[in-house]
């Protein structure tokens, strides 16, 4: 018989299908929420790394970014991607688990911690995984052509011990991510490279979207606020 609950202290999570007044809780108690992104097939959507950012924020896990499949080609927005994510102190990996770039560097920043891979279908999770542990074969799937996106194979939440220690929680193909319980006037405040520009917004509460004299969208033009960025944080407003 179930005795007690325990009080989580960290969770990733996102609102329930068909119920956003729902929780969903996909893992509890892990300590990293890896965002598994592709270069390409699927394409890299820099606005999903972003959410991927707050969720793992509001479950209280550290943010780790996985962009696989760079055996594919290198695109521009990588050196974006790099440049801001680093001077925002996210850490980030380039691979490719076809051909095993960066893999080594990759199981190492996995090894000693619980870490949840999320993303969409077809980045890669579970190639990634046979990559890391030997004799694993999970099944991997193709990238629908008509689509451009991948074709869901992983259908539940599985946990698996790397050979060096530690855990990596598998999780089936996300097609959106919503987040939970976030407010249109705290949005900023998951966007640190925001707050030093916005106490200097000519009106207090700004949304940094519309209003004239907004320190944030100043920067946002003078390039010391990542472009991209700036443009999950509005696609993101507008969604709340």
């Amino acid at each position: 018989m179930i005795e007690s609950v325990e009080k989580r202290r960290s969770m990733f999570f996102r609102p329930a299908k068909g119920s956003e007044s729902k929780k969903q809780v996909l893992a509890a108690n892990i300590d990293q929420l890896a965002a598994v992104i592709s270069v390409m097939q699927p394409p890299l959507k820099p606005g999903l790394i972003d959410r991927f950012l707050i969720a793992a924020e509001i479950g209280g896990l550290r943010p780790v970014v996985i962009i696989n499949k760079i055996d594919l080609g290198r695109i521009p927005i990588l050196d974006e991607i790099e440049k801001w994510y680093a001077a925002l102190g996210i850490e980030y990996h380039i691979i490719s688990a076809l051909n095993g770039d960066g893999m080594e560097t990759l199981e190492k920043s996995l090894t000693g911690h619980k870490t949840i891979f999320a993303g969409h279908s077809g980045v890669g999770k579970s190639t990634i995984l046979n990559r890391m542990i030997p004799g694993l074969d999970l099944k991997v799937g193709a990238i629908s052509e008509s689509t451009d996106k991948g074709i869901h194979t992983t259908t539940q939440i599985e946990l698996f011990e790397l050979p060096r220690g530690g855990y990596v929680v598998d999780s089936p193909g996300l097609k959106v991510l919503g987040l939970w319980d976030v407010q249109k006037e705290e949005l900023d405040e998951f966007f640190p490279e925001m707050l030093e520009y916005r106490d200097s917004c000519r009106f207090t509460g700004c949304s940094h979207t519309h209003e004239p004299d907004c320190a944030v969208k100043q920067a946002v033009d003078e390039g010391r606020i990542a472009d991209f960025r700036y443009k999950s944080y509005l696609t993101i407003y507008n969604s709340i």
